[in-house]
């Protein structure tokens, strides 16, 4: 009846161990890459009862390994991912390793029940309406080379995913958390901008609402789902209550960290800007970066 959950020193991997600790839910194993940072995971783990955690060094890098961490697992909390780096580097760390856990879990005599950390970034919105409601009956992308290498490593990794359950039956539900945000996360979510460098951020994101949810609401929901859902490819948005815009979260960042100067930049300019920089960049055979385009 052992837990596996990968990504569990993340920032929201090591609050869903302190939930699980605490609801008394277990034996747990952790998998955590050798060299990773886990000193908030050594502090969680200390309140786990005799038996109730043990700790794996290790990754995802191959079928055998994958199936090292699986043995005699029934649930699987899946978050490990890769958010930054070479686009090579993004998918290798999202998307090869997350083959070699499906490929291990369908050799299982039973497969495991499988938890997706997904991401609202799925969600094709590009040419939504403004002000249309996102929920799950909304369509995934299906542009994602258009889209940043997070989104699109993201994207395919859902879809990865949602082939297993359908070809294996592999019992899978995904949740969507939003912009996930609480102690220990140091810069806002660049849904609402750039920044602060140099004492200035960018406010791109104006009055768009943010689909907030703090650190320990979304580890709470996440454990809820592993307990309630249907595992039958069902998927779960986990936002929190009210109604916060870019421009008031940013604010209350800055009430909270160093003072630095907001630059609001205009809707107008900002695709300008990006269809600037993305002609740049087909010019330039991609030797110039694609930061801006006018889908994303």
């Amino acid at each position: 009846m052992t837990i596996l959950v990968t990504g569990a020193n993340g920032f929201l991997g090591a609050r869903l161990v302190r939930r699980l600790i605490a609801n008394g839910e277990g034996p747990l194993r952790l998998l955590v890459r050798k060299g990773s940072q886990s000193e908030a995971l050594d502090t969680i783990c200390a309140m786990a009862g005799a038996g109730q955690v043990e700790r794996l060094t290790g990754s995802l890098d191959s079928v055998e390994q994958a199936a090292l961490a699986l043995r005699d697992v029934t649930l699987v909390y899946h978050l490990a991912a890769t958010m930054r780096g070479s686009a090579a580097s993004v998918f290798r760390g999202t998307l090869q390793t997350s083959r070699h856990l499906l490929e291990a879990a369908t050799q299982q005599p039973r497969p495991p029940k499988v938890v997706l950390v997904s991401s609202f970034s799925v969600y094709a919105t590009a040419d939504l309406p403004a002000g249309t409601l996102i929920d799950e009956s909304t369509a995934m992308e299906s542009r994602p080379s258009l889209r940043d290498v997070y989104a699109h490593a993201k994207i395919e990794q859902e879809r990865l995913f949602r082939d297993y359950h359908s070809r294996h039956r592999l019992p899978l539900a995904v949740v969507r958390p939003g912009v996930v945000f609480g102690p220990g996360h140091a810069h806002p979510s660049n849904r609402v901008g750039i920044g602060p460098r140099a004492g200035l951020f960018l406010l791109l994101g104006g009055r768009n609402i943010l689909p907030l949810t703090h650190v320990d609401n979304c580890a709470e929901a996440i454990r809820f789902v592993a307990g309630h859902a249907a595992f039958e490819g069902d998927q779960y948005n986990v936002v929190d209550d009210g109604n916060v815009d870019c421009r008031r979260y940013l604010q209350e960042y800055r009430t909270s960290r160093a003072r630095f100067l907001i630059a609001p930049v205009p809707r107008t300019l900002l695709m300008w800007a990006s269809s600037i920089n993305s002609a740049l960049h087909r010019l330039s055979r991609r030797r110039i970066p694609e930061w801006f385009s006018p889908y994303r």
